[in-house]
C-alpha cells in the first residue's frame, strides 16, 4: 500500500471508533486517579497521622462493636499516610458496606456504600456495565484500533521521528492538525502500552491463553485462631510483605485468611504476592511470589500496573493521567480533521468521503446511553433494603457531586465536538453545491 493508503486506514479507523474510544480512554484516565478522587470527596476517608498504626484485630472489633456485622469481605490497608483504613462488610439490610477506620486510633469515620467512584469507574471502563466478558471483550477490541492507530502514522508521516518540537500553527484546522500529531508523537509509547495491554485483557476473557489459578478456598475452621495471629503467621512466612489487602477466615477463601501485597518487585500487582494460612492453626497452605511462574505468569501480574500507572504512586498516576487526557482528545481530534479533509475535497472525484459516519456515531452514542440502565441494575443488587423494596446504594455527596460535573464536563466536551463537526459538514455541503452549480468549461 502507499503512504496515502495507510493514511486512510489511520483516518478511517478513527472515524468508525473515535466516539467510543474517547469514551473507554476518557473513563480510564479518571479511573487512574479515583482513589485519590475518592479521597478528595470523601471525609470519612481522610484522617490525621497519629503515632503507630494499630494492629487489624483491634480495628475489627471497634467495626464489630459498633455494626452488626454478618460477613467480613475484606480488608484494605491505607494507601498513603493521611487515608483510612478500610473494611468491607455485610450487614443485615445492606451488603457491601465500606467502613472507614483511622489506623492510628481505631476511631469509626463512618460507613458508606462500597460503591465508590473507584469502583464505578473502574466498571465502567472495564467492561461499560456489561455483565460478563462481553464488555471486557467489546471495549478491548478498542486496543486493536488503537494498534493500528499507533502503526499506521509510523508508516505514512515521512520523518517523524524528526518532528517532535515541530509546531507550525496557522489557520484553526493547521493549529488541530499540528496539535494533532504533537500530541500523537509525544504519546507514541503510551499508545502503545494501553494498546498492547487492552488486547491483553481480551485474550485472557477469551481463555486462548492459560489463566493464572489463584488459591483455592480452604475447609472451615470451627474456632479460627485470632486475627493478629494469623498475621504474625503470614509475617513469619512473608517478612518482606507489605500487606495491602486482607480477606479474614469466612470469606471467598473458607477457613483461610488470605493476604496479598508488595515486596519491592517491580511492575507486578498486590495479587502476585500473596500467603494463604489456615485459620486453625495458622499453617502456610499457599506462599506465592512474584518471581514464581516464569516470564507468562509475570506479565499477567505487570499488565495491570502498566495499564493503570499505579506502579509508582501519585506521580506514575500523574503522568498516565496526563496522557490518558491527551489520548481521549486524540480520539476526538482525528474525526474532526477527517471532516475538515472532506471540506476541503468536496465536489472532487478522489474524495475520500463514507457515508455512514453519522450511522456510526450514532450507534456509538447509543452503546453510552445503553451503559446507564446497566450500571443501575448492577449497582442496585449492592443497595439496602427498605420496607422490602431494594434501592440504589446511597453515594457520599461529595462522589455523587463529582459524577455529576464529570457528566456535565463529558456532555460539553461532546457538544462542542459534535458543533465543529457540523459546521465542517456544513461547509463541505456548501462546496459541493458550488461545485455542482459551476458551469463546465473546455480547457484550451
Amino acid at each position: 500500500m502507499t503512504s496515502r493508503g495507510w493514511f486512510r486506514v489511520h483516518s478511517f479507523t478513527g472515524v468508525i471508533t473515535g466516539l467510543l474510544l474517547f469514551f473507554v480512554c476518557w473513563t480510564g484516565t479518571v479511573a487512574t486517579v479515583s482513589h485519590e478522587i475518592d479521597w478528595l470527596v470523601t471525609p470519612e476517608a481522610r484522617v490525621q497521622p497519629d503515632g503507630e498504626a494499630l494492629g487489624w484485630e483491634a480495628l475489627v472489633g471497634a467495626v464489630k462493636a459498633a455494626y452488626p456485622v454478618e460477613e467480613i469481605h475484606f480488608l484494605t490497608a491505607p494507601l498513603y499516610e493521611r487515608s483510612a483504613a478500610e473494611i468491607v462488610v455485610d450487614l443485615p439490610e445492606q451488603r457491601f458496606v465500606r467502613v472507614y477506620v483511622d489506623p492510628y486510633t481505631g476511631k469509626l469515620q463512618g460507613a458508606r456504600s462500597a460503591v465508590n467512584l473507584q469502583r464505578i469507574f473502574r466498571d465502567l471502563h472495564r467492561r461499560l456495565f456489561i455483565p460478563g466478558s462481553a464488555g471486557i471483550l467489546l471495549v478491548s477490541a478498542f486496543g486493536l484500533t488503537l494498534l493500528v492507530s499507533f502503526i499506521t502514522p509510523l508508516i505514512f508521516y515521512k520523518r517523524w521521528w524528526r518532528r517532535f518540537f515541530s509546531f507550525r500553527a496557522g489557520s484553526p484546522r493547521a493549529l488541530w492538525s499540528e496539535l494533532h500529531k504533537l500530541s500523537g508523537l509525544w504519546g507514541l509509547w503510551f499508545v502503545a502500552v494501553i494498546a498492547i495491554t487492552g488486547v491483553w485483557y481480551g485474550i485472557e476473557a477469551l481463555k486462548v491463553v492459560p489463566g493464572v489459578q489463584g488459591p483455592g478456598a480452604a475447609a472451615e475452621a470451627e474456632a479460627p485462631l485470632p486475627l493478629d495471629r494469623l498475621l504474625a503467621s503470614v509475617r513469619a512466612a512473608r517478612p518482606d510483605l507489605r500487606i495491602e489487602t486482607i480477606v479474614p477466615p469466612g470469606g471467598r477463601f473458607g477457613g483461610a485468611l488470605y493476604a496479598e501485597g508488595q515486596t519491592g518487585s517491580i511492575l507486578v500487582r498486590d495479587r502476585a504476592n500473596h500467603v494463604m494460612v489456615g485459620a486453625r492453626d495458622g499453617s502456610v497452605l499457599t506462599n506465592y511470589k512474584a518471581g514464581d511462574g516464569g516470564l507468562y505468569v509475570r506479565w499477567t501480574n505487570t499488565a495491570d500496573p502498566l495499564h493503570f500507572g499505579d506502579f509508582g504512586g501519585l506521580v506514575s498516576k500523574a503522568i498516565w493521567f496526563v496522557f490518558g487526557v491527551a489520548l481521549s482528545g486524540l480520539c476526538l481530534t482525528g474525526a474532526y480533521l477527517h471532516v475538515l479533509r472532506l471540506s476541503r475535497a468536496a465536489g472532487r472525484p478522489t474524495a475520500n468521503r463514507w457515508s455512514g459516519m453519522r450511522t456510526v456515531l450514532a450507534g456509538s452514542l447509543m452503546v453510552v446511553l445503553a451503559s446507564l440502565p446497566l450500571g443501575y441494575l448492577r449497582y442496585r443488587a449492592a443497595g439496602p433494603v427498605i420496607d422490602g423494596t431494594r434501592h440504589l446504594p446511597e453515594l457520599a455527596p461529595g462522589v455523587t457531586a463529582f459524577l455529576a460535573l464529570w457528566v456535565l464536563l463529558t456532555l460539553a466536551v461532546l457538544l462542542a465536538w459534535i458543533v465543529m463537526l457540523w459546521r465542517a459538514g456544513g461547509e463541505s455541503s456548501r462546496q459541493t453545491a458550488l461545485g455542482a452549480q459551476r458551469p463546465k468549461t473546455d480547457c484550451v
